[in-house]
């Protein structure tokens, strides 16, 4: 009878101790949502991010474009953009900008710019690689 006692104290006791850690595992799980969430800035519809959209990446390929330009106004067509996919992450896109230089002259400068995504949240452009820059 004590065997028996004891045999059962013992199965109880590894029941109770798998417990723990499955609820360890879960704080755990939950903790990393959490930090998640609150280091992403916005409330996307999607919490663990995605490929970004045509738009994401042609906010990032003006970032990067504007320092390569000569002129002081820079002002990027919104409208007339193409955007283009050539494997899973490295986007292309093809625009223009309206460039006013030192002297006050216009110029319409078109660019294509050969980005990669480098996973992270879309909207940061230390996200991304430039993989090529051509300026027309």
């Amino acid at each position: 009878m004590e065997k028996d006692y004891h045999q059962l104290k013992k199965a109880k006791g590894k029941t109770a101790r798998l417990g723990v850690w499955i609820i360890i595992a879960l704080i755990i799980l939950f903790g990393l949502i959490l930090v998640r969430f609150a280091t992403s800035g916005s409330q996307s519809k999607n919490l663990f991010g995605g490929m970004p959209s045509k738009q994401d990446a042609y906010e990032i390929a003006k970032i990067i474009v504007k320092p390569s330009l000569k002129g002081s106004n820079v002002k990027f067509s919104d409208e007339g953009f193409e955007f283009g996919k050539r494997s899973d992450s490295v986007y292309v896109i093809h625009s223009y900008a309206d460039v006013t230089t030192d002297d006050n002259s216009q110029t319409r400068q078109y660019f294509n710019i050969t980005m990669k995504y480098n996973g992270g949240l879309a909207t940061k452009a230390n996200n991304w690689e430039l993989q090529g820059l051509n300026l027309q």
